[in-house]
């Protein structure tokens, strides 16, 4: 079997270029010193590569060449860096999306805090709660670009990474995954109306989950049965009441019915939070 070559078409870094493989595709590969004093056209051998990912679609290639003209090399090879981190760290292969997504995020995040303009991300505590393992691996993210590239970001932007890090291990658009958050984040205000206690502890923690659930489910329909709903309704007045509550904004917002089976789950899991907040 013939061995693919690789060419170098951009050094990104001392440990990041992008390549052109002999089979027509490119690809960002790392490596450690694989782009130290090289140029454009020269080739790389597959044993300097420590982790590589492949660009698929033309239109990822425009869009990254896009980028390259218009973005610092370092900011792109540190924010390569940061990928191949996170990939290391999170289950599931990223989607090749999140290369030019991910660099354009971080360059336009560091002109701003050049400018002095601070955006705040009004999900952080949501996603800190939501997407714990991309979170983790987001702060590790933003304290390595904070430390090479000296750009002051601030930590909301672990929040902004985080959502980009799920996305791209969930091949899900930046959109998608904001529209979860935000309707994540419309039912805990009414659930905190309704006298709900939320916290770092860990049945806060499942009762976002079993909601991130639900909202997937509704979308797609697939729902589990519930062979304890009556005697949930009659134990759990009050839960089922507010699951009840929390079931419309739900219904409202995704343009599809809650059964009473899922109801009756939430129901639990409003119960069993109310309990570990209110011992």
């Amino acid at each position: 079997m013939t061995a693919i070559e690789r060419k170098i078409i951009h050094v990104l870094s001392n440990n990041v270029v992008m390549t052109k493989l002999s089979s027509g595709k490119n690809s960002i590969a790392f490596g450690k010193g694989i782009g130290f004093k090289r140029q454009p056209g020269m080739a790389i051998a597959e044993s300097q590569i420590s982790q590589e990912f492949l660009l698929h679609t033309m239109e990822t290639i425009e869009h990254y060449e896009q980028i390259l003209n218009n973005v610092d090399t370092r900011i792109v090879g540190v924010t390569e860096e940061v990928i191949a981190m996170a990939q290391q760290r999170l289950e599931g292969e990223f989607s090749e999306r999140i290369h030019a997504a991910l660099v354009d995020h971080i360059n336009f995040a560091i002109e701003r805090c050049r400018q002095g303009v601070l955006i705040t991300n009004p999900f952080s505590y949501e996603i800190r709660l939501m997407y714990k393992d991309e979170y983790d691996v987001a702060a590790e993210a933003v304290s390595y670009l904070n430390d090479k590239l000296d750009a002051g970001l601030p930590e909301d932007e672990i929040a902004f990474l985080a959502m980009h890090f799920h996305g791209a291990r969930n091949r899900e658009r930046g959109t998608e995954t904001l529209a979860v958050v935000r309707l994540v984040a419309t039912i805990m205000d009414e659930a905190k109306e309704l006298g709900l206690v939320f916290s770092d502890s860990f049945s806060s923690i499942r009762f976002l989950s079993h909601l991130k659930g639900l909202i997937d489910r509704i979308r797609k329909e697939a729902h589990i049965k519930n062979p304890l709903l009556h005697k949930i309704k009659i134990e759990y007045p009050l839960s089922y009441s507010r699951s009840l509550t929390l079931s419309a904004i739900l219904e409202e917002q995704l343009k599809k019915p809650v059964p009473d089976d899922e109801i009756g789950f939430l129901t639990l899991h409003i119960e069993r939070l109310n309990q570990r907040e209110h011992p």
